[in-house]
């Protein structure tokens, strides 16, 4: 390379006239012709401007930007005029050029920077006023020079065109041979009769057409785990066995090696230069030996499983590019399809069974589906065994969403496996077990004698942690049981039976089982009906709204009132404790809510209206906040129904939960912003962390009256009740008590350093039409307290 440089070099010299006198010339007055670097500078830096394409390529590629920029561009022109050219730097200005070729900058914008460069030097000679001898031999020196320079650029420029010509030559006829290789392959697929066949000619039209060195086919053994060579070919005089290269054993589906990492990823691997992936030390002898330098590994697919691997070799480093790549994967893409549809006639064969198993069997677990356990249960009430009662129980992994979303559908597939494995294990000596929903499970037993030791071995069994994908997972299930004896038992009647128990179980929470008894339908029963009704009195207006007045503690002002839902009936006012288990998980909740809503912003603009500012709270059930209907329903809400800001305050139950809290944080401070105050409910019956309840934005605290009712008497409580309000008053939160039902009590909390409370002892709830009498009457009243306030 350097005897190149050298000859080029003196080849331009002599081609433009340039000779060590000039470049002495220069040298000598490099330090006046560089005198204006910073002018110079800004002359190019405006040239950078004016090209902003160029620049921000460049840029791109120097990490001190535009200013590296020009700081690199004036020192190549100082190096220029003040060091004479040699073969080493007549090679750094080809590179320079072969680097710009790569870059994609243009000659012309080269070109434009010499003029810059020969523009200001004329221009620093001219203000230089040397004499015009001298003046001439320096314009002649210096055109000279950049000329010198230019073409060494141009050369390297002209070197990396022609060499990406090359490479694109030899890559367009790779690329046809591997086309050819493509059709020679389609074409074997369609005429191959058997699979041995079709393997040995892909690998012989790979090697002739493709120009591989070496080619095989390896086929996966299901009991081993091991890839069995099926096929191979090579060129004329290589070594290439069907047992070569090396032993069969590195071939596994667990094996570091290429074909190991195909098999368990299903992707190509490409080693495009073999000496450097440490993980074909095995091969590397054998590769060495045939000279390989570059090989990929393509799996080989059946029924979205890898089955085998195509191995092509090459003798060329750096073969594989993404173009080659992909043909390589649609080649294997039709191997693949290939395989399926001589695969096809097997599967038909095996289809009926399949399908005859899958209709009663769940895909997963292979256990009966619900058909299918009817079935065994209608068989073990028909049977002649000793036992005359039949026990039915349905199994539920408790919080199963949350293992697949922490796990992904593969880890929740390992927990279900696992469950039916332990159901199978304890059931099966006694009955039959069935996968009948998503986490849910049943089984059947007509050996009464063994139920109670069955549950207990079920729910001990079911409780243990269970290894998944490098995690232990605790899981919990709740059991659901339904017994009858067999000469008055019908298969769907117990299962609903068992389903109603699970439920039951599933409301005590943890690893719970509850016995079905008839009290449950009646329940069922009562429930259904107090649903349907509610329904109709939201229709036929049959709710009205009662207020419950908070006061300060110390001056006795009537500081709000808290909205309570009352339904009128059977003549009389129904408490929301009676009708809200019936309607709490449904849309009947979200529906109230919103009337509770709509009612008591009605109430307070009347109370306004007549002169009266009385602050109102509203509770909203969870299910309400999470929908997401709620934010632009208030926002409309408040729109037409507009309050000062503070006179409407949400109340929100502390048992939230931290999924829940996370989904309504957004929608509690929006309510906030359009001056809606947010207070935090029942605060101290949740059970929830302090960073917990540091994500809500709530404004006012209220304790749970169960904590107050027995404050006198349970010193415990007033421990509780002084953290709470240190809590309140630390985080800067108001505080309101429930439950104020004496004046002891009042007393007390006043001590503590309570100051807003509500309970009977003050006032029990009344209806919005008397609220404004009483306030009149309380704040008029003269009532003798036996504390100090």
């Amino acid at each position: 390379m350097l005897k190149d440089n050298t000859a080029l070099m003196e080849r331009l010299c002599r081609f433009i006239g340039i000779r060590q006198e000039h470049f002495h010339l220069l040298a000598a007055h490099a330090p006046a012709l560089l005198a204006r670097r910073d002018l110079l500078g800004k002359e190019f830096y405006w040239y950078l401007l004016k090209s902003a394409d160029t620049a921000e390529l460049l840029n791109r590629h120097l990490p001190q930007g535009s200013e590296g920029l020009v700081s690199r561009q004036l020192d190549h022109l100082a190096n220029m005029l003040s060091q004479e050219l040699d073969a080493d730097g007549a090679g750094a200005v080809v590179m320079l050029g072969r680097l710009h070729y790569r870059l994609g900058v243009s000659m012309v914008w080269v070109a434009g920077a010499y003029e810059r460069y020969l523009a200001h030097l004329l221009g620093r000679l001219a203000e230089m006023a040397v004499p015009a001898e001298l003046n001439s031999r320096l314009v002649r020196a210096i055109n000279k020079r950049i000329l010198l320079d230019q073409m060494l650029q141009l050369h390297g420029y002209q070197q990396a065109m022609e060499e990406e010509s090359h490479r694109q030559n030899l890559h367009a006829q790779a690329m046809s041979r591997l086309y050819a290789t493509l059709n020679g392959v389609s074409l074997v697929l369609s005429r191959a009769e058997t699979r041995e066949r079709m393997f040995q000619a892909i690998c012989d039209v790979c090697v002739v057409e493709g120009g591989f060195s070496h080619t095989s086919i390896r086929w996966l053994d299901d009991n081993t785990s091991l890839l069995q060579a099926v096929a191979c070919s090579s060129e004329p005089g290589a070594d290439f066995s069907l047992n070569q290269p090396p032993s069969a054993a590195v071939y596994s589906v667990y094996g570091q090696g290429p074909s190991g990492r195909a098999l368990r990823t299903r992707s190509v691997q490409l080693v495009n230069n073999v000496n450097e992936d440490a993980s074909l030390a095995p091969w590397r002898e054998w590769l060495q030996h045939n000279q390989i330098r570059s090989l990929l590994v393509a799996p080989l697919v059946l029924q979205h499983k890898a089955v085998g691997t195509l191995s092509l070799y090459s003798r060329q480093l750096g073969f594989f590019d993404d173009a080659k790549v992909e043909l390589v994967k649609t080649m294997a893409s039709e191997v693949g399809r290939s395989l399926e549809r001589h695969d096809v006639m097997e599967r038909n064969r095996k289809n009926e069974s399949e399908l005859a198993f899958l209709s009663h069997h769940d895909r997963l677990t292979g256990l009966p589906n619900r058909q299918l356990m009817e079935d065994h249960i209608a068989r073990l009430i028909s049977s002649e065994s000793d036992s005359a009662r039949l026990a039915v129980m349905v199994v539920s992994i408790n919080n199963f969403h949350e293992v697949n979303a922490r796990l992904g559908h593969e880890g929740g597939d390992v927990i279900l496996c696992e469950v039916a494995r332990r159901l199978r294990k304890e059931v099966y000596p006694f009955g039959y077990v069935g996968r009948v929903g998503a986490s849910r499970f049943i089984a059947c037993t007509d050996r009464f004698d063994q139920l109670d030791g069955l549950i207990n071995q079920l729910m001990a069994r079911l409780q243990s942690p269970v290894n998944c994908m490098g995690a232990v997972v605790e899981t919990s299930s709740s059991v659901g049981v339904a017994v009858e004896f067999k000469n008055q038992a019908e298969a769907r009647t117990l299962l609903r039976r068992a389903d109603l128990a699970l439920s039951r179980a599933k409301e005590k929470r943890g690893s719970q089982f509850r016995y079905y008894d008839e009290k449950m339908d009646e329940q069922i029963q009562r429930m259904h009906s107090l649903r349907s009704e509610f329904a109709n009195a939201l229709l036929r207006n049959e709710l009205e709204l009662f207020y419950q007045p908070k006061i300060d503690l110390h001056t006795r002002e009537v500081v709000g009132a808290e909205a309570l839902v009352r339904w009128y009936r059977d003549n009389r006012f129904v408490p929301p404790g009676e009708f809200f288990p019936a309607i709490e998980d449904t849309d009947l909740m979200r529906k109230l809510d919103w009337w509770v809503l709509r009612e008591a912003i009605r109430h307070a603009q009347e109370w306004q209206g007549e002169g009266r500012v009385i602050p109102v709270s509203v509770n909203l059930s969870a299910m309400t906040l999470k929908h997401d209907s709620f934010v632009p329903g208030i926002e409309a809400l408040m729109a037409a129904y507009p309050l000062p800001v503070g006179h409407l305050e949400l109340e929100v139950l502390e048992s939230v939960s931290q999924q829940e809290a996370e989904q309504v944080v957004a929608k509690l401070e929006r309510c906030r912003e359009l001056g809606l105050l947010i207070a935090l409910d029942d605060f101290g019956t949740g059970a929830s962390s302090l960073v917990h309840l540091q994500q809500l934005p709530f404004d006012t605290i209220k304790i749970d009256q169960r904590f107050v009712r027995r404050l006198l008497e349970a010193p415990g409580n007033e421990a509780i009740v002084r953290s709470m309000v240190s809590f309140a008053h630390y985080s800067d939160r108001k505080l309101v008590v429930e439950g104020v039902e004496n004046q002891p009590i009042w007393a007390r909390l006043l001590e503590l350093g309570c100051t807003s409370g509500q309970g009977y002892g003050i006032s029990p709830p009344m209806a919005s039409r008397q609220l404004p009498g009483w306030i009149d009457g309380w704040e008029t009243s003269d009532i003798n307290l036996d504390y100090n306030i």
